[in-house]
């Protein structure tokens, strides 16, 4: 729910903006610090084998909780600006008391000293999760590029309308949720592996698809799929690296790869607008085509 909170707020009548800039750091900041204790503690708690899909489920029910509060936000706040924002504030306060009634972890059994940095350099020294972390970076700046640049392709390529822009996002949306759900059922039928490959093409074959700037129908079926190896992929790649990380370097494994990818998100519009000024197609193309070669390359040469 932490866009009711910020989106109401900005449509108050004239909104102090320091207090609004302050609002949104301070959210974007818990949501950090969130996803890096919630993917250590979720760790902790599960056999390795199982984490994967518990990751997957969970990602599908907060992209349907989110979708959800979008719609939510602006029917509450057009009938009383209070029940809004202390509907929002409520589920905070009880997000967090959930988080604080699950069971801890054993102690950790020594210090851990260093912070993200140390995270970074435990997943870049390992043979195993360094080459699963320029896959997921790769991953990362394409879908950075994906939804950066998809507001141009839509309202400015296409000439469509802005309703059309929403419901494009909704169906990227889907697809990571599809993707978390469908987590479970690859890995059992194919296995780690082939469970990356297989979500990379997904994210290629998509990429490719709005490539063809076609209708929006058919855009929003290459969103779809590409939404959902997104999530397959940072599913399993993201509990293959924190199952393989010693309990004491967990949080800080899972905030160097947060770090990592905050560094990589603004490159991807910034690059894709240079190629869009040559042609629109051009960066679609060369990110489908790049996150195609991975797919080939996690599948006979990648990570096991």
């Amino acid at each position: 729910m932490r866009n009711v909170g910020l989106g109401v707020l900005a449509l108050l009548p004239s909104p102090p903006l320091l207090p609004l800039y302050l609002a949104g750091f301070l959210f974007a900041a818990l949501e950090a610090l969130r996803l890096v204790a919630a993917g250590a503690l979720l760790a902790d708690l599960l056999p390795q084998e199982a984490l994967a899909r518990a990751r997957g489920r969970l990602h599908a029910a907060y992209t349907a909780a989110d979708l959800l509060s979008d719609f939510l936000s602006g029917l509450l706040f057009s009938r009383s600006q209070t029940l809004a924002l202390g509907l929002g504030g409520g589920l905070l306060l009880l997000a967090a008391a959930s988080y604080r009634a699950l069971p801890l972890a054993s102690p950790l059994p020594r210090p851990a000293t260093g912070g993200s940095l140390a995270g970074l350099r435990f997943l870049w020294q390992s043979s195993l999760l360094r080459p699963l972390l320029l896959l997921e970076g790769a991953l990362d700046l394409a879908h950075a590029l994906l939804a950066g640049l998809l507001p141009f392709l839509v309202l400015r390529g296409l000439g469509a309308a802005p309703w059309v822009l929403g419901l494009l996002g909704s169906a990227l949306s889907l697809g990571g949720a599809l993707g978390g759900l469908l987590v479970g059922p690859a890995l059992a039928r194919l296995g780690r592996k082939a469970t990356l490959a297989w979500a990379l093409l997904a994210s290629a074959l998509g990429l490719l698809g709005v490539a063809l700037l076609p209708p929006w129908p058919f855009l929003a079926a290459f969103l779809l799929l590409s939404g959902m190896g997104g999530a397959a992929f940072s599913a399993v790649a993201g509990a293959v690296r924190l199952g393989e990380a010693p309990p004491e370097l967990r949080g800080r494994v899972a905030g160097g790869f947060l770090f990592l990818t905050g560094l990589l998100a603004p490159l991807g519009p910034l690059l894709g607008g240079l190629l869009a000024d040559q042609n629109l197609s051009l960066p679609f193309l060369l990110a489908g085509l790049g996150l195609l070669g991975l797919a080939a390359f996690a599948r006979y040469g990648g990570p096991r």
